[in-house]
C-alpha cells in the first residue's frame, strides 16, 4: 500500500477469488468511503510505488495455481508493470519469481522475491528525472 498526495493504493490481496486478469490499483482517501479505481488488469498485484514524476508502478506476483487461499504465484510469472494513462498497464520487468516488495532509487527497480533474495532491474524508468513530459 503506498499513501501519497491524501490518498492511498493497494493492489489485489494474495487469495482474494478474482479472476486472474482482476489485479487493481485503487484510490481512496481518508474522510471518504469512494473508491476510484486507477487501473486494473494484471495479476496478483502484491505492492504499489511511485516512481518518476508521480507515476504509479505496481509488482505483480504472476500467475495464481489457485493451490490455497495464500499460496504465492507460480515462479517466475511476476512483472513490474506501469500504470498508463488509460487504465491500463506496461510491463517494464518480466519473468520475476514471486515477488514481494518494490522499491526504486533512481532508474533502478529493486524487488524482494518470497525467498529473501534482492533482484535488481537497471534502467526500468526512462525520460527525464521528474517523469516523461505528458
Amino acid at each position: 500500500m503506498r499513501i501519497g498526495g491524501g490518498a492511498c493504493e493497494r493492489g489485489v490481496k494474495p487469495g482474494e477469488r478474482l479472476l486472474p486478469t482482476d489485479g487493481r490499483v485503487i484510490s481512496f482517501g481518508p474522510d471518504s468511503s469512494a473508491v476510484t479505481e486507477i487501473a486494473s488488469g494484471a495479476r496478483l498485484l502484491v505492492d504499489v510505488e511511485f516512481g518518476r514524476g508521480r507515476t504509479l508502478h505496481a509488482l505483480s506476483q504472476g500467475v495464481w495455481d489457485g493451490a490455497f487461499e495464500g499460496s504465492p504465484a507460480l515462479p517466475f510469472t511476476g512483472s513490474i508493470v506501469e500504470v498508463n494513462g488509460d487504465g491500463t498497464f506496461t510491463v517494464l520487468a518480466s519473468a520475476i519469481d514471486r515477488s514481494t516488495s518494490l522499491e526504486f532509487i533512481g532508474d533502478t527497480a529493486y524487488v524482494v522475491t518470497l525467498g529473501g533474495e534482492i533482484w535488481a532491474f537497471d534502467d526500468v524508468l526512462s525520460g527525464p528525472p521528474y517523469g516523461v513530459a505528458r
